[in-house]
């Protein structure tokens, strides 16, 4: 089985720097050319698609919609997918804070990058739990010969992947507008716990520390160096 993450297209507001969370913002003029590069790219690298989900929002829907296209197939919403609410600094970029009361709270947040030290923002608890639900529904509805898209956010994919790879641990790397990554697993006979740990199925016992996750690529943007 494989599953590819990517993070939506980009939007006015990526461009400016402002912190978008579960507002609903659509892709730009621009994104939209970054997504039929990618619907393009995947066609080419990866011809087999066949389940693509996306969060509710329109930046993901709106991107996914061109892949979609490309592989003739309908396109799944899933509610678990949505990316998480910033709380205080939704709409707003780094001036915008540091010229209103939260700019401690700002500081406090950058120097351990911790998103519940923000008023209204969503608890890591609460996005890991949806991780695994996203996850279960994912996978429960694959095989092992499936190739899965999944169109979510630059924040919530963060935790889809730690998840995915058994911790509990949110790095913090760079995801890029449309970027790509992508992971294989050739045993496809494991589950997905309520408590985030893969386990092996095996008649009627669970064997714990199942095979890994290969890490295929990487925040692959290919498709849009080519064409700088």
């Amino acid at each position: 089985m494989k599953i590819l993450f990517v993070r939506h297209a980009e939007t006015d507001w990526n461009k400016a720097n402002r912190f978008q969370g579960i507002v609903d913002i659509d892709i730009s003029e621009h994104g939209k050319s970054q997504a039929n590069l990618l619907s393009e790219y995947l066609y080419k690298q990866i011809p087999f698609i066949n389940k693509i989900y996306t969060s509710p929002l329109k930046r993901t829907r709106h991107t996914a919609v061109y892949v979609a296209k490309k592989f003739n197939l309908n396109i799944t919403e899933l509610d678990s997918l949505i990316e998480y609410s910033v709380g205080v600094f939704a709409g707003k970029n780094i001036d915008d804070i540091y010229n209103d009361q939260y700019q401690d709270t700002y500081e406090d947040f950058m120097k351990e990058n911790n998103w519940n030290l923000v008023p209204d923002a969503e608890k890591f608890d609460s996005r890991y739990q949806r991780a695994i639900k996203a996850l279960q529904i994912i996978f429960n509805d694959s095989d092992e010969n499936s190739c899965v898209l999944v169109v979510s956010h630059g924040g919530f994919m963060q935790t889809l992947i730690s998840v995915l790879l058994g911790s509990k641990r949110v790095w913090g790397f760079k995801t890029n507008n449309t970027g790509i990554y992508e992971f294989e697993i050739e045993d496809n006979n494991i589950q997905l716990t309520d408590e985030g740990e893969w386990v092996y199925k095996q008649d009627d016992y669970i064997a714990l520390n199942p095979k890994k996750w290969s890490i295929i690529r990487f925040n692959d943007v290919t498709h849009l160096k080519e064409r700088e």
